[in-house]
């Protein structure tokens, strides 16, 4: 009997290179490669991944599609060419399941929320003939994630993409993590982490948790039960990933994460304004205050590990000196390395639901106008600066802080603070990066 083929496509926005020109940048489609671990083996599964190649059409029985807002309108484009032939698609993914009544205009279906608990469904489904339009799946306590199919992925991603927690209980207005992964904050077991970590190929690993260690007690615990795993098992990886300001309150916490690999930490800074914060609503660090940054920075860099900090620019309190006044924070505050982005309202998150409701949204030509959505452009209307003033602005400061001998300065620094070589050396290339993508990003 021949066997079906499922084709599963990570698309890419066409409309500038964004995040996708860099390899040491690009992400592994994971979310792809977890729906391969569940797809039964009388399945033939083929991976196109616009990240390394463009989309050529290949023939399936089934096509599966997941997008981010900004590659939405790619997802739809190469979803009609399945469709005029006959061939079901099925998308899931942050954006679809943000905006289903949307996404269902363009597919024969979509899933809503995580794919583990409801993929068997949506395949049980096709094979009857009976695919439904709206599939909505369970959250679930405890995350039971089948170990993605990695060899599907391209091989030259440099960096491997495992996650260990979902959902945040942190409300920040910009972001659409809570609506799509829950307010709970929920674990893998520690040691099927391990046990993948051991497996993935690549020696570079992004943990791509929206915050690594938590936001109370347990959940650091949890984070140091993880840290001492990889340290018994004598797990060789370097890696990094995402974490709220807290992350530099424990020393032994910092020790662990050192020892287990960690030698660069993203921080979410967002803006050094309690304003802007307010805005934001990032409690935490309203709470310890902007002026604590410096200090948070030095006692994670005492311990070999480097700081990326998060900056968004455009906040409706934002001026042009707020504006030029974050670009020399950025030069002064401490941080080894920097990623920028403009304030964009995403689908699912309050911030667009509040500029939705204003009718400040500048582009709203959807779903073509997603496109736009990618934080490199301004997309919503200032309350007291012109779009193209602003954008200005903001060009302007990010050319001061992706400044090149600033950059070379930062990284003698980092290597002075970190005192750790690997630090100096992944900071030194994910520097250069970021100021390619930025710079090269906004054209």
């Amino acid at each position: 009997m021949r066997r079906k083929t499922l084709l599963l496509i990570n698309p890419a926005n066409q409309l500038r290179p964004g995040f996708h020109i860099n390899r040491a940048t690009r992400n592994q489609p994971l979310s792809l490669g977890i729906i391969a671990a569940l797809t039964p083996d009388d399945w033939k599964i083929k991976l196109i991944d616009e990240n390394f190649r463009t989309f050529r059409y290949y023939e399936a029985d089934l096509v599966g599609i997941t997008a981010f807002t900004s590659s939405a309108p790619r997802a739809y484009e190469i979803a009609a060419m399945y469709r005029k032939k006959g061939i079901p698609v099925v998308m899931g993914g942050i954006h679809a399941s943000m905006v289903p009544e949307e996404a269902k205009k363009f597919v024969d279906a979509v899933v809503q929320g995580e794919a583990e608990g409801i993929w068997h469904q949506v395949l049980d489904d096709f094979e009857k003939g009976s695919l439904k339009k709206h599939y909505i799946s369970p959250v679930t306590g405890t995350i039971q994630q089948p170990k993605p199919r990695r060899d599907l992925f391209h091989p030259g991603y440099i960096c491997a993409g495992i996650q260990t927690t979902r959902g945040c209980p942190m409300n920040c207005s910009f972001c659409s993590v809570s609506a799509f992964n829950g307010r709970h904050y929920r674990f893998r077991p520690v040691e099927d982490v391990l046990d993948e970590l051991e497996e993935t190929p690549q020696k570079y690993v992004f943990f791509i948790d929206d915050n690594i260690i938590g936001h109370n007690e347990a959940s650091k615990e949890r984070a140091k039960e993880l840290f001492r795993g990889i340290i018994f098992r004598g797990i060789k990886k370097i890696w990094l990933s995402q974490s709220s300001i807290n992350f530099a309150d424990d020393p032994e916490l910092l020790k662990l994460a050192y020892q287990s690999g960690c030698r660069m930490i993203f921080l979410g800074i967002e803006t050094e304004n309690d304003d802007q914060l307010e805005e934001a609503n990032k409690k935490l660090n309203l709470k310890q205050g902007a002026k604590s940054y410096s200090t948070v920075f030095r006692n994670i860099q005492r311990q070999g590990i480097g700081v990326i900090a998060g900056l968004i620019f455009g906040w409706d309190t934002d001026t042009a000196e707020t504006i030029r006044r974050r670009a020399r924070f950025a030069l002064h505050c401490g941080a080894d390395s920097f990623q920028t982005s403009v304030l964009t309202p995403l689908p699912g998150t309050a911030l667009f639901d509040r500029i939705q409701k204003e009718n400040r949204l500048i582009h709203k030509n959807f779903p073509d106008d997603w496109k736009r959505y990618d934080y490199f452009e301004p997309t919503i209307l200032h309350p007291s600066i012109e779009t193209e003033a602003l954008d200005n602005e903001i060009r302007k400061a990010l050319k001061r802080i992706f400044f090149r001998p600033s950059i070379l300065l930062n990284n003698v620094k980092t290597l002075f603070r970190t005192r750790n070589f690997w630090a100096f050396w992944m900071l030194s290339l994910n520097y250069w990066h970021y100021r390619n993508i930025i710079l090269k990003g906004r054209g």
